[in-house]
């Protein structure tokens, strides 16, 4: 693959585009493009305009780009993560229904330190949330991230607690001993429960989802106010939200919460 002159490779100025759009960002000029995926313009029109011909963006009719529809129907057709996300939603719907909160399934992005959420059931009884489908958020503060961490190998949990932490877990006031005690409590009640890190005045609660062989798949949790947190009925529909899917995706040892939680090493 032919590199650049500052030895970049074609995909890696492909990827570096992709990356300009986000949320706030869904639509960018040339211009806009070549300042964000810092690139030089003439280089940035030229990826863009072979992007747009081959679908993997489109142009509006302002003469921006955004994401083309050739990337959304590569990932439904062959990703692994979206047959998790489907096998995921008839139980989330069930906690959604009974527990009138917002309702996400995340998993693990171990190289860029998140976790990604695939699937999200949206509460209007939750004013504030920072979860949204295809974003991520920090793992360390965020309980779906501990509670994929709590069952992952003990080398991985040894890698997030000992390198910089991001800022929200930094500015929170815990530090490693603490975060320690609370995976090994994750694991001993098969869910995590956190206030107020992320949002002021927002709870979050999560319990693990598994797999073929017992790894660890992703997270099911709920965010909700904290004053309307009822953990003695939150917890035990979670829970069993997350073993009927954790069957769905294969675990078949089931047998009580120890079954979640075997020591994790790598």
């Amino acid at each position: 693959m032919a590199n650049s002159r500052s030895g970049e490779s074609l995909i890696q100025r492909l990827v570096r585009v992709l990356h300009a759009f986000d949320s706030d960002h869904p639509e960018l000029t040339a211009t806009e493009l070549a300042d964000r995926a810092e690139l030089s313009s003439s280089t940035a029109h030229r990826l863009a305009a072979d992007m747009a011909e081959e679908g993997l963006l489109r142009r509006t009719p302002g003469g921006g780009f955004r994401i083309g529809l050739v990337l959304w129907e590569l990932g439904q057709r062959s990703s692994s993560y979206q047959e998790f996300g489907q096998a995921a939603l008839p139980f989330m719907e069930a906690v959604h229904v009974t527990q009138r909160q917002n309702t996400s399934l995340a998993i693990l992005d171990d190289q860029e330190h998140t976790i990604i959420y695939l699937e999200r059931l949206i509460s209007r009884d939750v004013p504030t949330d920072l979860t949204k489908v295809a974003g991520r958020l920090p793992v360390l503060s965020t309980a779906a991230g501990l509670a994929i961490l709590a069952f992952s190998p003990r080398s991985l949990q040894d890698r997030y607690l000992c390198e910089p932490w991001d800022p929200i877990t930094r500015d929170s006031g815990v530090t490693e001993s603490g975060l320690r005690r609370r995976l090994a409590q994750t694991r001993t009640d098969g869910y995590v429960h956190l206030r107020g890190v992320a949002v002021a005045g927002s709870s979050g609660t999560a319990a693990p989802v598994f797999g073929t062989g017992g790894k660890v798949l992703g997270a099911l949790s709920i965010v909700a106010p904290v004053d309307q947190v009822n953990l003695q009925v939150q917890a035990p529909t979670l829970l069993a939200a997350a073993r009927g899917l954790s069957r769905q995706m294969g675990f078949r040892r089931m047998i009580g919460v120890q079954a979640f939680h075997s020591e994790p090493e790598g």
